[in-house]
């Protein structure tokens, strides 16, 4: 793949895509494309499809003064923008001249490939000071996240004005949640859900399994995330998890400290942090039923969790407190909100776990929930924005 790394001074020498019909999307993201298992990958790689992307990484909290632009995928590229002063996130005037050399560099990038930009798209609250900058025919605001929810407390009007400023920049604005909406500034179009997906085939059921988990004692209760405080609900789990000591909970991700806190002392939870996204769907495999275990009532319980998709591309069970989200799926998750409930819950999933006509069902709901189903319908509604 191509790839070319300069200085501020020189960026606009960055290297030259072969030339091509597809219009441009720049796409400024609050998470690194070196993250690459979220929906902004996925929905970066579905709009390569009739589009030429530029997936600009977030500008982090020390300066950058190089700028490096590379091709990553056909019709996808990926750029490490620039960043003249630190702490952008906390200062609202340091994120502004960021995020002017942001959309300077890129300007001039654009110019020498004879190109301009049709659609700028969102997804960090941050960055809606490029909006007016990088002229682009239309705006999309993806709300993936309240960005607010992320920080200290101290600095969540920086965030909310931010959050203000990228909706009403925006001619489109997604949420990734039925419960985000609600939770937004209000806005002319109103929000369109677009929920988040998941990749069946990297989640088939036929597959590889982690070899170290064949020592564990069955049955085995898998979870996919982070383990913390703002939205993992450990109190939950350390109290099924005491009450059923003949399971086994395999928890994979980071975890905090104050995450792992109820859970300390309990043999049957099995934390496992350092797993790449490509080792998931083999640990999970091993697994008998998968939980959800978030909090309800919450900062965050406005979230729409891919990893139910995936779950169900599995083929696995899902016991899930009753995120609004989720109460859709009711019908093919189970949902529990208090410790009792909840071991009931996967008690009776233990039950029915290996029901070949339950598994096929759970894979057509992926199926239909899939990324490429998300990107037919994101297309669809792209068609009506200005050119």
């Amino acid at each position: 793949m191509a790839e070319h790394t300069t200085t501020l001074q020189p960026a606009a020498a960055a290297v030259v895509p072969p030339a091509e019909d597809r219009d441009w999307v720049v796409i400024f993201s609050g998470t690194p494309w070196a993250y690459g298992a979220h929906r902004q990958h996925a929905l970066a790689r579905e709009l390569t499809v009739d589009h030429q992307v530029l997936f600009v990484d977030p500008a982090g909290h020390l300066p950058r003064w190089r700028v490096q632009i590379r091709q990553v995928a056909d019709g996808l590229w990926q750029c490490a923008g620039p960043a003249l002063l630190p702490f952008g996130r906390h200062l609202p005037p340091v994120n502004r001249v960021n995020r002017w050399l942001a959309a300077r560099v890129l300007r001039r990038w654009f110019r020498r490939q004879a190109a301009s930009v049709r659609l700028l798209w969102l997804d960090e609250d941050l960055a809606a000071p490029v909006a007016s900058r990088l002229d682009a025919s239309a705006v999309v605001y993806d709300a993936t996240d309240l960005d607010w929810t992320l920080t200290r407390p101290w600095n969540r009007r920086h965030l909310r004005r931010a959050l203000r400023s990228a909706v009403g920049a925006a001619d489109l604005v997604l949420a990734s949640s039925t419960a985000l909406p609600d939770r937004m500034p209000a806005s002319d179009p109103a929000p369109v859900v677009l929920a988040n997906g998941c990749d069946p085939d990297r989640f088939s059921p036929d597959g590889p399994v982690a070899p170290w988990l064949l020592g564990l004692r069955r049955p085995l209760i898998g979870y996919s995330g982070a383990v913390d405080t703002r939205a993992f609900d450990a109190d939950l789990v350390a109290a099924v998890a005491r009450a059923h000591p003949e399971w086994t909970f395999v928890l994979i991700g980071p975890s905090t400290r104050g995450g792992r806190a109820p859970l300390a002392g309990l043999s049957n939870v099995q934390l496992v942090d350092a797993v790449g996204f490509a080792d998931v769907p083999g640990i999970l495999r091993a697994c008998d039923v998968t939980i959800i275990p978030y909090r309800v009532g919450g900062l965050a319980d406005y979230v729409h969790p891919q990893k139910c998709y995936e779950y169900l591309a599995l083929g696995k069970p899902v016991v899930a407190t009753p995120l609004p989200a989720l109460r859709a799926l009711a019908d093919t998750i189970a949902l529990a909100t208090d410790p009792p409930s909840f071991g009931a819950a996967l008690a009776d999933a233990l039950d029915r776990a290996g029901a070949p006509d339950e598994s096929a069902r759970r894979r057509e709901v992926a199926t239909r929930n899939s990324w490429s189903a998300r990107g037919a319908q994101l297309r669809s509604l792209l068609v009506g924005l200005p050119r």
